[in-house]
């Protein structure tokens, strides 16, 4: 059992009990936190996702994830699904460009010989067993085969199914155009430039050996956070935890740090028009944002995306699809993504541009300049308004409030702050940090990251 290196309790906003922090000698870290109720939830979180991908496995993450149920040697493949769904329980996992995620929620049900509940117990056990045991056997992975070839009749497996599913998301109008604005806001090289879950190429021929290495490599004691709500005494969950949590030998070696600078994305490009088979067009504006460690800034930007486009009555909506009489645009709205190395403020819509009998067809760059207009509008000639601002706050309170109602939402966020920023600032500061925020200094910050010239757009357009 590694020895007990930082500890730490922390008050958390709307729970009664702190949390425990506890991070051990060979790196790994245990959060519980105590909440009454006949829920529980285990989830691990693993500092990796594509921003440790290159060229030759990008998708690998994304891979893993669903090999990782494929089996260990204690445990047959299926045998984890199927124990966990008989008593009730939820499981899943995602991999994101920071990190990949698995979790379990589930009833507590009657309690173990040992006091605490036999579900979460068994659910403990198997999951860390999951996380660290997983043997990825050849005959879950498949073999590699050309994605491309339609005459191939070999054995496909996991392999298969991640193709599949890459294939699904390429017929996707959103996939397209986001991928596309993605692509320009990084420079080349950048990890984010990618899409997380790969390519049908890469996929097919990605060597069993090398998805197995790069799960020894990150799969580390010191990339690893195990997070525990529920009615839970902290000094007996420890053991259960740290017991089931047996690195063994795998080996606590220093991590490559990240650090990819955002200045060298390439300014000359920052409009693509895309094309597809499709009958309206469709649209997605990137601004870069600060870094989510940044929190007061960060905070002011999901203000102004909520004055902007996360509701029917946000400014985006009543201005381009509510209020004018024969309206072109379908849907529009935004919102602020967190990554480690930056956020993304993104505005995204569709909308009518082929001739209709109502209206005339519509080009991509007078589309776009309603677009920037209400944003502008925003800046400068009608700057965001005192009640604008309170009805923000108002509902951001509320939906952060609404995280502390739930095991897995509270789980959650905590996973994403520890492996996003390293700490919990970003959680326990959210409420003060809002509550201090003034009008003028989101303008400020919407003005300084908003402006025209640093937006990116990408435009999906059909093919006739």
């Amino acid at each position: 059992m590694p020895s007990l290196q930082h500890e730490a309790k922390i008050d958390l906003p709307y729970l009664s009990e702190k949390a425990h922090v506890k991070t051990y000698e060979n790196g790994y870290t245990f959060v519980f936190v105590p909440k009454k109720g006949d829920v529980f939830n285990v989830s691990t979180w693993v500092r990796t996702g594509s921003i440790h991908e290159d060229e030759k496995i990008n998708g690998i993450s994304h891979f893993l994830e669903h090999l990782l149920f494929k089996g260990t040697e204690r445990f047959k493949p299926g045998e984890f699904d199927h124990k966990m769904e008989s008593m009730g329980a939820i499981i899943n996992a995602a991999t994101w460009k920071d990190f990949t995620f698995y979790y379990v929620t589930g009833p507590k049900g009657v309690p173990s010989e040992t006091g605490a509940s036999e579900n979460f117990e068994t659910a403990l056990d198997m999951h860390a067993d999951m996380m660290l045991c997983s043997t990825i056997p050849d005959a879950e992975v498949g073999p590699q085969y050309d994605p491309f070839d339609a005459d191939y009749a070999g054995e496909k497996r996991e392999r298969s199914v991640v193709i599949e599913e890459i294939g699904m998301r390429e017929d996707q109008p959103w996939t397209k155009v986001y991928n596309s604005v993605n692509h320009m806001m990084y420079p080349e090289g950048h990890p984010y430039q990618r899409d997380v879950i790969g390519t049908r190429k890469i996929i097919g021929e990605v060597p069993r050996e090398t998805i197995v290495d790069y799960y020894k490599t990150w799969y580390s004691p010191q990339n690893m956070t195990t997070i525990v709500v529920g009615d839970f005494e902290p000094g007996d969950l420890e053991a259960k935890v740290l017991k089931c949590f047996d690195f063994k030998n795998r080996k606590a070696d220093a991590l490559p740090m990240e650090n990819y600078p955002l200045d060298a994305a390439r300014k000359s490009k920052q409009y693509e028009e895309v094309k597809g088979d499709y009958q309206t067009a469709f649209f997605i504006i990137g601004y870069h944002a600060p870094r989510p460690k940044v929190l007061k800034e960060t905070i002011a930007l999901d203000i102004v995306s909520h004055v902007l486009g996360e509701s029917r009555n946000a400014r985006l909506p009543q201005a381009l699809i509510e209020k004018p009489e024969k309206p072109i645009f379908n849907y529009i709205g935004c919102d602020q993504s967190t990554y480690k190395l930056g956020n993304v403020f993104y505005i995204q819509g569709n909308y009518n541009c082929l001739e209709g009998p109502d209206f005339p067809a519509v080009p991509p760059e007078a589309a776009m300049a309603q677009v920037f207009g209400e944003v502008e509008k925003l800046l400068l000639s009608e700057p965001l308004t005192q009640d604008e601002f309170n009805r923000a706050v108002k509902k951001m309170k509320v939906d952060f409030a609404a995280t502390s109602e739930t095991a897995s939402g509270i789980a959650e966020t905590i996973g994403e702050c520890l492996t996003v920023t390293g700490d919990l600032a970003q959680y326990v500061d959210y409420l003060p940090t809002l509550e201090s925020l003034t009008l003028e200094e989101v303008l400020k910050v919407a003005k300084n990251y908003l402006a025209r010239d640093k937006a990116y757009t990408s435009v999906l357009l059909p093919n006739h």
